[in-house]
């Protein structure tokens, strides 16, 4: 997914003469600013085989800074709170499955203040055969990680602490993880973590000269509204850059229970300020409730130090695995956009109904994976309570 993207990102400010300014100290992002950066959304969903709908837990906004080559990725927590239209209280990761990927992508833009080119969304599969096509990532763990996730493909997460090579599979677990002290806030920064090594490995003096090659296989890994023609054209550039500097940041926020369903509350102001200063080089360590916290580090509770509380965290009053976005309350005096847990409308005459989000292709999925269900089983159009 990255690898992509940054083909993308960096192959932009070859490709174009753009002239940036001079950083503003402070305040919001500047018009010229804005015109000379391009970002993409980052998507990952937890699709198993067969489903044609699935949750996006991975979202990333992804920037490139033409001239410095400053690459900057924003983590947003799943469990962050948004308004989408016959819901004023919702999930993000709830969004694309009761709209589209469109959508979301929308409603990021709003949220952050920056406008996005397009999305780059993959799967279980599609992760794994990118991190196998660049030959595996080196990761330092941070910690023992086991935990069974009840999949039937992938269903195990048992990683060691220390630096290694991770395949597909091993880098999907790492990139999953979130049984833990901050659970899902962790869980961002294992992601940056995986998208900074995937990043260095492209970026190998043995790498670069297959990316040419390489991109058009990887786009089979994904689900994208970025041409393939760009992205080739793109990644044909990046070979002539030396240094690149990756910036990754975690959307501040804290957890707000309502009505029994825990979510991550953003402040809008203090979201585009958090951009804005990482558009120009600078992060905060100030994610949870303003308090300074090394998101990698693991925590244990003492007593004159509570855990932070997030959602699905071992303190969370909702339980660690956390409410589900299917658990939204629809607006009132709004029938049309009511939806049970499962996610298929109540009203059977409804006339519109929400955009399937486009599968990726069949031919990257496990042949093996398309025989774990059972030929009676039903099918579910939403995912619920499933670890990813």
């Amino acid at each position: 997914m990255i690898l992509l993207a940054v083909g993308v990102l960096l192959g932009f400010s070859v490709l174009t003469d753009l002239k940036i300014m001079p950083n503003s100290p402070n305040g919001q992002l500047t018009t010229e600013e804005l015109k000379n950066s391009i970002s993409v959304l980052l998507i990952g969903a937890d699709q198993r085989p067969g489903e044609e709908k699935f949750n996006t837990d991975t979202i990333i906004l992804a920037t490139i800074d033409p001239k410095s080559a400053r690459v900057s990725l924003l983590s947003i927590p799943r469990d962050t709170r948004v308004s989408i239209p016959g819901y004023k209280n919702i999930k993000i990761n709830g969004v694309a499955p009761l709209t589209d990927l469109e959508n979301l992508v929308d409603v990021v833009a709003d949220l952050t203040g920056v406008p996005i080119a397009g999305y780059i969304q993959t799967n279980f599969n599609g992760f794994k055969q990118i991190i196998d096509t660049l030959g595996g990532i080196t990761v330092d763990v941070e910690k023992d990680m086991y935990y069974e996730t009840g999949d039937a493909v992938d269903g195990i997460i048992n990683l060691q602490k220390g630096l290694q090579q991770l395949d597909g599979a091993q880098a999907l677990q790492y990139a999953r993880f979130r049984n833990d002290a901050l659970a899902d806030i962790s869980r961002t920064a294992r992601q940056q973590v995986v998208l900074k090594a995937v990043a260095e490995e492209m970026l190998q003096l043995s790498t670069l000269p297959k990316l040419p090659w390489l991109i058009p296989q990887l786009n089979d890994a994904v689900n994208s509204n970025v041409e393939l023609r760009t992205m080739f054209k793109m990644s044909t550039t990046v070979v002539k850059f030396k240094d690149i500097s990756i910036l990754t940041q975690t959307l501040p926020g804290r957890f707000h229970d309502i009505n029994g369903i825990s979510y991550w509350d953003v402040d809008r102001e203090e979201a585009q300020r958090v951009v804005s200063n990482l558009f120009r080089g600078i992060t905060t360590e100030k994610v949870i409730d303003d308090t300074v916290i090394d998101l990698l580090e693991p925590i244990e509770p003492i007593d004159d130090n509570p855990l932070p509380q997030v959602p699905g965290s071992p303190v969370d009053p909702n339980g660690q695995e956390s409410s589900e976005y299917q658990d939204a309350v629809p607006d009132a005096g709004n029938p049309q956009e009511e939806a049970d847990v499962d996610g298929e409308n109540r009203e059977e005459e409804k006339e519109s109904k929400p955009q399937e989000i486009p599968r990726i292709p069949e031919n990257i999925q496990n042949p093996d994976e398309e025989n774990t269900k059972k030929p009676n089983e039903p099918q579910t159009d939403v995912l619920l309570n499933k670890e990813t």
